[in-house]
């Protein structure tokens, strides 16, 4: 979803998976890879053409239901004359077999300026691509999620000991005086000889 992404921002379309693919693939697997985005990206097209024609329909059935029954046959023959001149541009759109896909993705791609905003440029541009600017509107609002790989596949991070739940308020303070004292110190603490003389000491306490 996140190369569907690139491929609806109009300042890098396919262009740009294509050329980041390049440079890291031979020509044939560019190919293949860059086919499989299309198709992708075909298939999602399609689906929302779907929905998009479904709705159309019960629009006009709703539509064709409240229609009073004393219209008069010239209105019926213009509505119907609406339609089939409708239908005559959607087919003349497609003539040469070319979709609003091919055409959004044959035009140029705009100029990469920093003001330049996406949603913006498909609101302006939903009455050319009226079923590309819906799929637009899903999948650029699509949050990208910012927690760590580790943190969102492993439960083991989230698991907490008796030691580490149980701090009482009193211990709590002493860790955090004795975090201002460690840092507040005016001479360098090594850690590692405190720790050597702490086992040390340890190991002559445990042997008396």
């Amino acid at each position: 979803m996140l190369l569907i992404a690139v491929v609806l921002d109009p300042r890098y379309k396919l262009k740009y998976v294509k050329f980041c693919y390049s440079e890291d693939y031979e020509p044939a697997m560019v190919i293949e890879l860059t086919k499989k985005i299309r198709e992708t990206f075909n298939r999602i097209y399609d689906e929302y053409q779907k929905l998009q024609s479904v709705d159309s329909s019960s629009s006009q059935a709703i539509f064709d239901m409240d229609v009073d029954q004393s219209i008069s046959c010239t209105s019926e023959q213009l509505i119907s004359l609406k339609s089939k001149f409708q239908k005559h541009l959607e087919e003349e759109e497609n003539y040469g077999g070319k979709s609003k896909v091919d055409k959004y993705l044959e035009e140029s791609c705009e100029k990469d300026d920093p003001n330049f905003k996406i949603l913006n440029w498909w609101k302006v541009n939903s009455s050319k691509y009226q079923v590309l600017s819906q799929v637009a509107r899903d999948i650029l609002a699509i949050p990208v999620s910012t927690v760590a790989s580790e943190s969102a596949f492993s439960t083991g991070g989230h698991v907490l000991d008796q030691f580490r739940s149980s701090l009482t308020p009193k211990l709590v303070e002493c860790l955090i005086c004795a975090q201002d004292w460690l840092r507040a110190s005016p001479l360098p603490i090594q850690v590692e000889e405190n720790m050597a003389e702490i086992e040390a000491l340890e190991s002559a306490l445990s042997s008396i």
